[in-house]
């Protein structure tokens, strides 16, 4: 795995500065603005807006189907039409309780390295200011995946998926969906 400081310089040459500009929250390509979110991350929503569970999260809309089971795996941010429920004109109004992908956006670090994803804010003028908070967070959420990518491995070698009903598999378990 990449430090954090060998990431930093890699974002710093990015020149990337986030613009505030919202196009990361608003669907630009059929699912381009699906946010994964963890229990832990909706949690803290929950805490910080008052929300419930449902009003913050939806179950990841690929769905598999095998015979009478349906499933899917974890939760995204609820959206409204093609932007994030939580996008008010170019302004987020979680932006303190943010999730990883947010905090992390346009970047993405899995086991080959990082990636950068399209962005209105690369290629600007300068270094990334918040490259070394950025690098950290990148680590953080990678570590934070892989945990939850164990934990879900882990629920479907022990359990047997329900029959006759849609279901969302998270690190936490099986859930009915609720549609």
């Amino acid at each position: 795995m990449t430090s954090s400081l060998s990431l930093a310089e890699q974002i710093r040459g990015t020149g990337f500065s986030c613009r505030r500009c919202g196009s990361c929250c608003r669907e630009t390509e059929p699912g381009s603005n699906l946010v994964m979110v963890g229990q832990e991350e909706i949690t803290r929503i929950m805490k910080a807006t008052g929300l419930s569970f449902e009003e913050i999260a939806e179950p990841y809309p690929d769905r598999i189907c095998e015979g009478d089971r349906d499933y899917t795996f974890g939760w995204v941010l609820r959206r409204i039409g093609d932007r994030c429920r939580f996008l008010d004109g170019s302004t987020c109004q979680i932006y303190e309780t943010r999730p990883w992908i947010c905090r992390t956006y346009p970047f993405m670090l899995d086991e080959n390295g990082l990636s950068v994803y399209p962005c209105e804010g690369i290629d600007q003028d300068f270094q990334t200011p918040d490259a070394v908070i950025i690098a950290f967070d990148l680590c953080r959420r990678y570590a934070y995946e892989q945990e939850q990518d164990e934990k879900i491995r882990m629920i479907i070698q022990s359990e047997t998926i329900p029959a006759g009903r849609p279901v969302v598999i998270d690190a936490e378990g099986i859930k009915d969906y609720y549609g």
